[in-house]
């Protein structure tokens, strides 16, 4: 896949970063008896050339993490539960998804603030530009109005329907997520070909290309009798075992906010995608 990152940047934030490694090393490295708090004044001065970088770095991040300050590790543990957060909800809602306690926590918190994510989506959707995905946007928007008046159900299964068609679309325009003779390849396949953040401490870079995917793997998890129907949002439930353990409101908003993220995310960073549709 392509990125809006360059090399420019990474050069940038490498040799600003060392110079405030080196800057606090001698603040800090002098005995402990003598503390030298005007020495401060030099690591304002290393971290002055890095303010425009970390600007640049801002503006590169999806709308509603710009200026917020987030806790992007943390964002990372919530995204991998399966919880969309590129693109959609608003940071405040994402403060309060850091802040909860638990799964059971963080879904109330979704159900609480349905309302602002809902115009978090709505706004999302409008600021996809790509006529290529005009169906899918005016489809999404028509999940977001269900999702508004009650008609959850129906919100969700068309919310998969949706994230589902943009995850084909992705496959086949990328060679290399399909099988040799150009075939589907399967989910299983999908999960090893997406970005994603392959190790405890991922650059900037790794996590800004992999934000919108790492909820993939939850919501992807095949399931099979007699193991128990999921109770989060997941594709194979709510194709496959359409009754109130997949079926929610707050399922039907995870779905909704999915596939709203990934189009966002998709048309934002212009990866290649072929839908057929």
């Amino acid at each position: 896949m392509s990125s809006s990152f360059g090399p420019d940047l990474t050069g940038i934030l490498a040799a600003a970063t060392e110079n405030i490694r080196r800057t606090v090393a001698a603040v800090v490295a002098p005995p402990p008896v003598k503390i030298r708090i005007p020495a401060m004044d030099h690591l304002a001065d290393a971290i002055a050339p890095l303010q425009p970088a970390l600007e640049r770095l801002d503006a590169m991040m999806p709308a509603n993490w710009q200026g917020s300050h987030l806790a992007y590790s943390e964002m990372i543990v919530l995204m991998q539960e399966g919880i969309p957060l590129a693109w959609v909800p608003p940071a405040d809602v994402i403060r309060q998804l850091l802040t909860a306690d638990d799964t059971a926590s963080r879904a109330q918190v979704i159900d609480d603030c349905r309302p602002a994510i809902l115009t978090s989506c709505e706004a999302a959707l409008a600021a996809v530009t790509d006529t290529r995905f005009s169906a899918q946007r005016a489809l999404l928007e028509e999940c977001v109005r269900m999702a508004e008046h009650g008609m959850f159900s129906g919100a969700q299964a068309l919310a998969a329907n949706v994230w589902d068609t943009l995850i084909r679309g992705l496959a086949f325009a990328n060679s290399d997520w399909l099988k040799p003779n150009g075939q589907w390849p399967g989910y299983g396949k999908v999960l090893e070909s997406i970005p994603a953040v392959k190790d405890d401490d991922p650059t900037i870079r790794q996590f800004r290309e992999a934000a919108a995917f790492l909820p993939f793997p939850r919501a992807l998890k095949a399931f099979w009798p007699p193991a128990p129907v999921p109770q989060n949002f997941n594709r194979h439930a709510t194709a496959h075992a359409a009754a109130a353990t997949q079926y929610t409101p707050v399922n039907a908003v995870s779905a909704v906010m999915l596939a709203v993220s990934v189009l966002r995310d998709i048309d934002d960073m212009g990866y290649p995608t072929q839908i057929h549709a």
